[in-house]
C-alpha cells in the first residue's frame, strides 16, 4: 500500500513540476518507460494507462510551452525517423499480422518517444537530467538484484528484480546487457554530476550503483554478458586517460570474478566453447541460418515478429534418432531480429545509423576534449560510445533490437551533438552586420532595451 502511494506521488510531481519545467515530462516518460510502475504498484498506477498520459503529457507540454531552439537536423536524427516509417511500412507484408500489430504498438513508440527527445532535452542540466533519471530508473532494478546476488549468489533464470516473468527487464539477457550499458553513465556522473548536491562521498553512490549493475549482469548467468563485459572494459580502456590504472582495475575485477565465482556459473560459461552440444546455443545458429534463407526469398523481411513462422530442422540425436522440427523460435540477436523483421533495407538503416553516431561521437570527443568548459561532453561521448560497444556485442545473442535503452543512447547522442554546436556558435567571432550591431549594443546606441535583447538573442 505504502509502496502504491509512494509511487502515485512521484508520478503526480513529475506532472506537477512538467507544468514548470516542461522538459520534466519527458523525463517522467523516461522514468515511467524504464521503471515501469505499474508494474509493481498494487492500487491506481496499475489501473491506467500511465506511460500513454505522460507520453501526452510531454508532447503537449512541448508544442505549448517549450519550442525553443530545436536540435539542427542531423543524419543521426533523419535516420532515426526513416527507421521508424520503415518498421510501420513492413507492416503492410507482415508474416504475422496480429502479432506484428502488437509489437509494433511499442516499438514505434520507442522510435518516436526516442526521435522527439532531442527537441527537448537541450541544455546541459537537461541532458544530465535526463542521465540520471535513467540510471536510477534503472538501479531500481538491478540495485536488488544485486544485493541479493551478493548475499546468496544468482542463476540462470532466477527473478531477484523488481519484476518477474520472461519479458522486460525480468528476462536475463535484456536486463544483464542495459545494465553493463549503464555502467559507463554511472561511472560518468560520478565525475560530473551538477544537480545532486556535492560532497566528498557522493562519488561512491556512482561507484556502487556501477558495481552492482556488474554484479546483477554476472549474475544472470548469461553467456552475453561475460561477453558484453570484457568489451565494456577494452572500450572504456581506450577511453580512459589513465589507462595504466584502469587496466589495474579491469585486472583486478577479473580476478575476483575468477575466484568468487561459483561452479555453476563456470559451467554455465564454459559451454560458449561448446556451442553444438548447448541446445540454447546451436539454436541459435539454426535459427539464424534459417533467417538468411528467408531472407534470400524475402528481401524486404517478414515483418515485426516474423520469427513465428519458422521452422527449425534439428539433426539426429540419441533421443531423436530421425531428427526432430521446431517452430517459432525467436532470432536471439538483434542483427538477425532486424533482418528477419524489416529486411535488407532495414539492417542498412540500423547499420548506418550505428555507424554514423560512433563516428560524430568519436570526432566529438576530439573536438572537445581539450577544451575544460566542454571537458563533461568528452566524457559522456565516451560514455555513450561504450554503452553502444557493448550493445552490439551483448545484442548479438539477444532480441532487443527495438527495446528503449539503445534508442534513448541515439537520443542522448543527438542531443550532446546539438548542446555543443550551439557552444560553437556562440564562441565564434561575429562578422560583418552582425558584429557591428553588437557593438552598438555594447555602447548605448540601442536605445529600445526591447530591441536590444531581440538582437542578442538572435545572435545566440
Amino acid at each position: 500500500m505504502l509502496r502504491s502511494l509512494w509511487l502515485l506521488f512521484l508520478y503526480v510531481s513529475f506532472i506537477g513540476l512538467g507544468i514548470a519545467a516542461p522538459f520534466v515530462l519527458t523525463l517522467g516518460y523516461v522514468w515511467v518507460d524504464t521503471f515501469q510502475p505499474q508494474l509493481v504498484a498494487y492500487i491506481i498506477l496499475n489501473q491506467l494507462p500511465v506511460a500513454m498520459i505522460m507520453g501526452a503529457a510531454a508532447f503537449v507540454g512541448y508544442f505549448a510551452l517549450d519550442r525553443r531552439a530545436p536540435p539542427r537536423p542531423t543524419l543521426i536524427h533523419l535516420l532515426h525517423v526513416v527507421m521508424a516509417i520503415w518498421v510501420t511500412v513492413t507492416l503492410i507484408w507482415a508474416e504475422a499480422p496480429d502479432s506484428a500489430w502488437d509489437k509494433w504498438d511499442w516499438a514505434f513508440k520507442t522510435l518516436a518517444f526516442s526521435a522527439f527527445v532531442p527537441l527537448v532535452i537541450r541544455s546541459r542540466v537537461q541532458i544530465e537530467a535526463f542521465a540520471q533519471t535513467y540510471v536510477f530508473s534503472l538501479a531500481a532494478n538491478f540495485v536488488p538484484f544485486g544485493l541479493k546476488t551478493l548475499i546468496s549468489g544468482g542463476g540462470y533464470g532466477t527473478n531477484l528484480g523488481l519484476t518477474q516473468g520472461n519479458y522486460g527487464l525480468a528476462e536475463g539477457g535484456q536486463l544483464s546487457t542495459v545494465c553493463l550499458m549503464a555502467v559507463p553513465i554511472a561511472l560518468f556522473l560520478s565525475r560530473h554530476s551538477q544537480l545532486l548536491p556535492k560532497f566528498k562521498l557522493m562519488p561512491l553512490g556512482y561507484y556502487a550503483i556501477a558495481g552492482l549493475a556488474i554484479v546483477t549482469a554476472l549474475g544472470t548467468y548469461e553467456r552475453s554478458a561475460l561477453i558484453g563485459l570484457v568489451v565494456l572494459g577494452a572500450y572504456m580502456l581506450t577511453q580512459s586517460r589513465r589507462k595504466v590504472l584502469f587496466g589495474c582495475l579491469v585486472a583486478i575485477i577479473g580476478v575476483t570474478i575468477v575466484y568468487t565465482a561459483s561452479s555453476r556459473w563456470e559451467a554455465r560459461i564454459k559451454t560458449i566453447g561448446h556451442f553444438e552440444q548447448e541446445n540454447s546455443a546451436y539454436t541459435r545458429i539454426l535459427v539464424w541460418k534459417w533467417t538468411l534463407g528467408y531472407i534470400e526469398d524475402h528481401p524486404l523481411g517478414g515483418g515485426f515478429n516474423a520469427y513465428l513462422i519458422d521452422h527449425i530442422d534439428f539433426p539426429p540425436d540419441p533421443e531423436h534418432p530421425g531428427g526432430f522440427t521446431e517452430f517459432g523460435r525467436a532470432f536471439h540477436s538483434i542483427y538477425f531480429e532486424i533482418l528477419g523483421e524489416q529486411g535488407i533495407p532495414g539492417i542498412i538503416l540500423f547499420l548506418s545509423l550505428v555507424g554514423t553516431m560512433m563516428l560524430s561521437l568519436r570526432r566529438l570527443t576530439k573536438r572537445t576534449r581539450k577544451t575544460p568548459e566542454l571537458a563533461w561532453c568528452a566524457d559522456l561521448s565516451g560514455a555513450l560510445q561504450s554503452g553502444v560497444a557493448v550493445f552490439l556485442t551483448s545484442g548479438a545473442f539477444v532480441s532487443i533490437a527495438f527495446q528503449p535503452i539503445f534508442w534513448y543512447f541515439v537520443a542522448m547522442s543527438i542531443s550532446l551533438r546539438a548542446y555543443v554546436w550551439r557552444v560553437e556558435q556562440q564562441a565564434k567571432p561575429l562578422e560583418g552586420w552582425r558584429h557591428t550591431a553588437q557593438g552598438a549594443v555594447a555602447h548605448g546606441a540601442w536605445r529600445n532595451k526591447g530591441a536590444g535583447q531581440a538582437v542578442n538573442a538572435r545572435l545566440r
